[in-house]
């Protein structure tokens, strides 16, 4: 019981931080200038290489994400001035826990996932709106209690063998278009003068996400159908974004994240190699999401 609190605890705490902190904290901090957040999407890379990468004696995965949750908790104090060195080391810190986050969990905790999804954007949307600058000590609490778990977790081993075949490549594929497209769209909105959905509707945004993870646990459904699902929330997403219909957006498009990473999650928790989830998660975790953002800018900036 107490390992599945913990469990959802440094999940939950982990992608607040990255929701609040990484993608908007910082981002907006810098007024998501590519060429000056390079290094922290480098050392996010590297970072992701890293947590699958064999480090001699240190084998076991929640001794690496000690170490990296340990670093992550000690450059908070330092936010949001960050030099091209303490933003490489942060988002190495980051892509550590970006596979190893995830390898802990078996693919049948749906329960722990959804908890921990649950916390991330409740959490997230409620202080979404806060002033960017001044979360300084929003960063360490988000780290501190990521840490505090993960050394509960000090002695818990991952069950190989509970975890299910791993996919190929090409299963992949359709998940990096989820979170390339959540990636645009999300940057999108977050910069759309006309369209204030987190300010306007937060409760109502907190709502439809539980909504939307509710209904990936409950509605059993082939993959195939899944991801046309997923389809057809995104393109309703995306058409009521270019009507700038912010209420009915702000039910469909939170709905639609946790709907999604529902799925995107529990594939990549039945990877059996944390060296191959390591790998996929650069792809999945890193570039989809770099050329979301990169082409939500080029728009956004002409």
């Amino acid at each position: 019981m107490i390992y599945s609190i913990a469990l959802s605890l440094l999940l939950g705490f982990e992608l607040s931080y990255y929701l609040l902190i990484v993608q908007t904290g910082i981002a907006a901090h810098y007024n998501s200038d590519l060429i000056t957040l390079f290094p922290m999407f480098a050392g996010g890379v590297f970072g992701t290489w890293l947590g699958g990468a064999s480090w001699g004696a240190i084998q076991n995965p929640i001794h690496k994400i000690l170490i990296a949750l340990s670093l992550q908790f000690g450059l908070s104090f330092l936010y949001p001035n960050y030099t091209f060195f303490t933003l490489a080391l942060l988002g190495l810190a980051v892509g550590v826990m970006a596979p190893l986050g995830i390898y802990l969990f078996k693919a049948k905790q749906q329960k722990e996932l959804l908890f921990a999804l649950a916390i991330a954007y409740s959490v997230g949307t409620f202080l979404f709106t806060f002033d960017a600058d001044a979360r300084d000590d929003l960063a360490i609490f988000l780290s501190g209690v990521a840490l505090t778990s993960a050394f509960v977790l000090r002695n818990y081993k991952v069950a190989l063998d509970a975890k299910e075949s791993s996919y190929p490549f090409v299963a992949y594929l359709p998940l990096m278009l989820w979170i390339f497209l959540d990636s645009n769209l999300f940057e999108t909105l977050s910069r759309h003068e006309n369209i204030d959905i987190w300010s306007n509707y937060t409760f109502t945004i907190i709502v439809f996400h539980l909504l939307g993870l509710v209904a990936a646990y409950f509605i059993k459904a082939s993959k195939p159908k899944k991801h046309l699902f997923i389809a057809l929330l995104f393109f309703g997403s995306y058409a009521l974004s270019y009507l700038e219909a912010s209420f009915m957006l702000a039910m469909l498009y939170p709905f639609t994240i946790s709907y999604y990473n529902v799925v995107v999650f529990t594939v990549l928790s039945k990877e059996q190699s944390v060296a191959k989830l390591s790998f996929m998660m650069v792809f999945v975790g890193w570039i989809a999401s770099g050329a979301g953002l990169a082409l939500a800018l080029s728009r956004l900036l002409h």
